[in-house]
């Protein structure tokens, strides 16, 4: 029973989440920069052998946790009830990020500080986040009937998205409460639906 396959794929599973989950806290609280593996692996309760089983590098480990982290509000956009409007369901899971956000003040800036910053990450930028917006594009692909292959639409849609959150967040002050930021997210997302079209004042 020990050696089930099912039981062997599980803990493959614990022991590559217990990595991911280790870097992640590791390089928050110190930097990637100033974490070896031989520190991860030991934290992580494996072996280094091990931890280069499972990934070639701590980077890698860290881009992986991020994926991870991300893929928790794709499903969470992909399991949106099937008749609401894109825009809703979009603006709804961006909202849940912006709280979550909130719930945990400083942490993004570090994040932004590790991924934008460390010398050690500068190669595998443009793979994250290139990876975070095809996950959002083929969801949104399939939500609106759409190939991402041959159509700009979901592209489009998952682009001006993005740029909706991103916007909420830059152009509301750090000082201010979090309602704040979650009244400029409704309003850039209505801007989105009138196709920044701005003839009448927006709401509040």
């Amino acid at each position: 029973m020990s050696n089930s396959p099912g039981l062997r794929e599980r803990k493959k599973t614990e022991t590559r989440a217990a990595i991911q989950q280790t870097v992640l806290f590791l390089a928050l609280g110190r930097g990637l920069d100033a974490v070896t593996a031989d520190e991860i692996a030991a934290a992580a309760n494996v072996s280094v052998r091990t931890f280069h089983n499972y990934f070639g590098s701590k980077e890698e480990a860290l881009v992986t946790a991020w994926v991870g982290e991300f893929e928790v509000y794709v499903d969470a956009l992909r399991n949106r009830p099937a008749d609401e409007p894109i825009l809703d369901a979009l603006e709804h899971v961006f909202g849940v990020i912006a709280s979550r956000i909130e719930e945990r003040p400083g942490q993004v800036e570090v994040h932004a500080d590790l991924l934008w910053t460390s010398v050690a990450m500068a190669r595998y930028r443009s793979v994250l986040l290139d990876e975070a917006v095809r996950m959002v594009t083929e969801v949104v692909a399939a939500r609106t009937g759409t190939d991402a292959a041959t159509d700009v639409y979901p592209h489009l849609v998952t682009a001006a998205a993005i740029s909706a959150m991103v916007t909420a967040y830059q152009f509301t002050p750090a000082s201010r409460p979090a309602v704040d930021r979650e009244r400029m997210l409704r309003q850039t997302f209505a801007l989105l639906r009138t196709g920044l079209q701005r003839a009448q004042p927006l709401p509040a």
